[in-house]
């Protein structure tokens, strides 16, 4: 389809902005991005694929800054990293084969309770401090599965669920999950989904620069932001994603 110098540079623009705020928020990026550019007239697999190619540059960005803070453990974002990879294209491949609905009403209404779970235990996501067993290998190997399917099936709000798997079940604190998420879902399953569409011949080449760069300064500014901030900062405004991204799923889905 034929898009216009408006379409390229609004799409610049959403880029820098909805990942300005998923590096802040560890996710969410798909919540701005992929409305808008449905809006600007592409259909839903070209928006989802050309979305997926401008998060997959948010991993440049962020874990650039994040890693220059040591903030970033990198035995277990391998293990994010690889373990979901397979589940990202199986999730890709069948992004216009299934029905979406009902996958988006229960994705809506978990993250809508750990929302609030997380608001009634004011401490959550405040102080770093790693429990991982073997319990919690297992438990979040578990977990990852459904998440990576969902991450390269839908892709709207996967980081969230990432994010919530490192403060609720390894006790990172916010920051630290942050960047993890940010990092794995970022640098490996959103690259490896881009890569699917790619070679399904998804992704709309026109608007892709512009996707790019913006994805890539505003992951870089939104974790430098994040990093100053610091937890108490960073959590409430992970919160208020995250109740965005349940009620926008949950409305999407009815």
């Amino acid at each position: 389809m034929d898009i216009s110098i408006g379409v390229v540079l609004i799409s610049a623009i959403a880029s820098f902005i909805a990942c300005f705020f998923s590096a802040l928020a560890g996710g969410g990026a798909g919540l701005i991005l992929l409305p808008i550019l449905i809006i600007a007239g592409l259909p839903f697999i070209n928006a989802l694929a050309s979305h997926k190619l401008a998060v997959g540059f948010i991993g440049i960005g962020s874990t650039f800054r994040y890693a220059r803070e040591n903030l970033i453990d990198w035995k277990i974002f391998w293990w994010n990293a690889l373990l979901g990879a397979p589940f990202v294209v199986a999730g890709t491949l069948f992004a216009t084969a299934l029905d979406q609905n009902l996958m988006l009403l229960l994705a809506g209404l978990f993250i809508l309770l750990m929302a609030g779970v997380s608001w009634l235990k004011k401490s959550s996501g405040l102080h770093h401090s790693p429990y991982i067993q073997r319990q919690q290998v297992i438990i979040g190997s578990l977990l990852l599965v459904p998440i990576a399917f969902y991450s390269g099936w839908i892709s709207v709000a996967s980081g969230v669920f990432t994010t919530m798997l490192y403060v609720y079940l390894l006790r990172y604190d916010q920051l630290h999950a942050t960047a993890m998420t940010l990092a794995a879902n970022g640098l490996v399953w959103n690259a490896i989904g881009a890569i699917a569409h790619l070679t399904l011949g998804h992704i709309d080449w026109e608007i892709a620069p512009g996707l790019v760069i913006g994805a890539v300064s505003g992951s870089y500014l939104g974790a430098s932001l994040g990093i100053r901030q610091g937890n108490k900062f960073l959590k409430p405004v992970f919160l208020l994603s995250a109740v965005v991204s349940g009620l926008v799923l949950v409305y999407k889905a009815l």
